[in-house]
């Protein structure tokens, strides 16, 4: 359904001169409140040294002082820095040229390029990393071990296990993010611009640059905002790549700082305070994002004035566009995805070989528990038909009165939906288990269900939703 069809057949949503009904507010800040308790957990917790949840549990502001006083949270930070400038020039320098290339030129086969790039999406980057560590580390990588082979080197001449290397590995994660945030903005834009630029000179490369560009800067933008907030935030692939070669990130610091070797209780309240300062960050881009929705009008190039988008012709060039996505989904999934599925039928990891394919068994899955693995493919079911649902729904309500409201309080819309995804996933899950088991359990009882996770899901999905509509409704003219 398309936002005209939407107002349409739902005009008591918007009939309201500002865009910005009542009942529409409601719907937008029912999220918001759950976001609001969860925060206000997370800062509660970050205050509190000890048993959380006991009488032992005092008051203080020693979690901050540890944070800030460790020495080594310099050095995590340059590591954090490398890593998400990685991982953001990665995603866009292969999700860009995509989405352009899909939306506004006539490459054939653009359903298989959407089915390429949803698998993309639904891949989890836990997976991605797993292949790539047979792939390329510098011990037991397949890439590493044939190369000190041909060339007789005494270690493997690549590093997977660094921070630029694991922005990659990000990175290629999260291509099909940056494709989904973009295509819309180069989909919808109304193409007489470009012409104008063609009719006074101006060749290709500047009329991208100068016209194509600055137009499709909201979805861009987004895109950026988004994905550098994962580098910050992101825990499973700087874990799995990272941890075991001592490399540490944001994330996997406070992992470590929240479980000290040694300790028997985990120290929950640094993950509160962590959360304080991730807090401080989200508050700083959803500003800069916010100049953006300022300007919103610049951007409004579909109006009712006859719009037709037109493509652009790649003739010889096709063959080089496909090559670009055939490239991705080889590096990006296929080869990662091969190699796990080959380790899964060998009895320990060695780089494929006649020899080690004369040993190939199904011991793994004979040994696994089916039970515990339908039961999770069932709670798995329950999140996938119900959180994209309900995180459109609440998605579309939000990016409504941000995008179309004249209201100053839009923007603490914006920034409710953007601070779940600032705040690394981990100190979501701690706010809402500690929630579900001292403030809410004795009436509503949460604790240890699929529903809490969705919740939590819901919430921490609302930006993805919102940047994504967001990028549409700047598009599409007021009128």
């Amino acid at each position: 359904m398309t936002v005209r069809q939407a107002v349409l057949r739902f005009p008591f949503l918007f009939r309201a001169k500002r865009q910005s009904s009542p009942f529409l507010i409601s719907l937008a800040l029912a999220p918001m409140a759950v976001i609001f308790v969860l925060v206000a957990v997370m800062f509660w917790i970050s205050l509190q040294k000890g048993v959380f949840g006991t009488a032992s549990a005092t008051f203080t502001l020693e979690n901050y002082r540890d944070i800030l006083a460790d020495p080594f949270l310099f050095h995590v930070l340059g590591n954090t820095a490398i890593f998400t400038l990685s991982t953001t020039f990665f995603a866009l320098a292969l999700g860009l040229p995509i989405a352009w290339l899909t939306e506004r030129t006539t490459i054939p086969g653009k359903t298989f390029i959407y089915a390429i790039m949803t698998l993309g999406l639904l891949i989890p980057g836990i997976y991605t990393a797993m292949g790539w560590t047979l792939i390329a580390h510098p011990r037991i990588g397949i890439l590493n071990r044939w190369l000190v082979d041909l060339f007789g080197l005494t270690e493997g001449p690549i590093n997977i296990a660094t921070p630029i290397g694991m922005g990659f590995v990000q990175g290629m994660s999260l291509t099909a993010v940056v494709f989904v945030l973009t295509a819309q903005m180069f989909r919808a834009m109304n193409p007489s611009l470009e012409e104008a630029a063609k009719v006074h000179g101006l060749n290709f490369g500047k009329t991208l640059w100068r016209i194509t560009l600055p137009l499709a800067l909201p979805g861009i933008l987004a895109a950026v905002i988004y994905i550098t907030t994962i580098g910050i935030a992101t825990f499973d692939i700087p874990a799995i790549l990272g941890l075991g070669n001592r490399v540490y990130m944001l994330s996997t610091f406070m992992y470590l700082k929240v479980h000290p070797p040694g300790s028997g209780l985990p120290e929950y309240g640094i993950s509160g305070a962590m959360g304080a300062f991730m807090v401080v960050l989200a508050g700083f881009l959803t500003y800069w994002y916010g100049q953006v929705l300022r300007q919103g009008h610049r951007f409004e190039v579909v109006t009712g004035k006859g719009y037709r988008p037109t493509l652009i012709h790649l003739g010889g060039w096709t063959v080089a566009g496909w090559a670009l996505i055939g490239l991705y989904a080889f590096i990006s999934k296929l080869l990662p995805l091969l190699l796990i599925a080959y380790a899964a039928f060998t009895p320990y990891f060695a780089p494929p070989s006649f020899e080690m394919l004369g040993k190939l068994s199904t011991t793994h899955f004979q040994n696994m528990d089916w039970g515990l693995v339908l039961r999770g493919l069932k709670n798995t079911a329950f999140l996938v038909l119900v959180v994209p649902l309900v995180v459109l729904f609440f998605g579309f309500c939000i990016s409504w009165l941000v995008v179309r409201s004249r209201s100053r309080s839009r923007y603490l819309l914006e920034f409710g939906a953007f601070l779940p995804h600032a705040l690394p996933e981990i100190i979501m899950a701690i706010g809402a288990l500690m929630l579900s088991l001292f403030v809410i359990g004795n009436f509503l009882p949460l604790y240890g269900s699929v529903t809490l996770i969705a919740v939590v899901y819901v919430v921490a999905r609302l930006a993805f939703a919102t940047r994504a509509i967001n990028g549409s409704l700047l598009q599409i003219h007021r009128e």
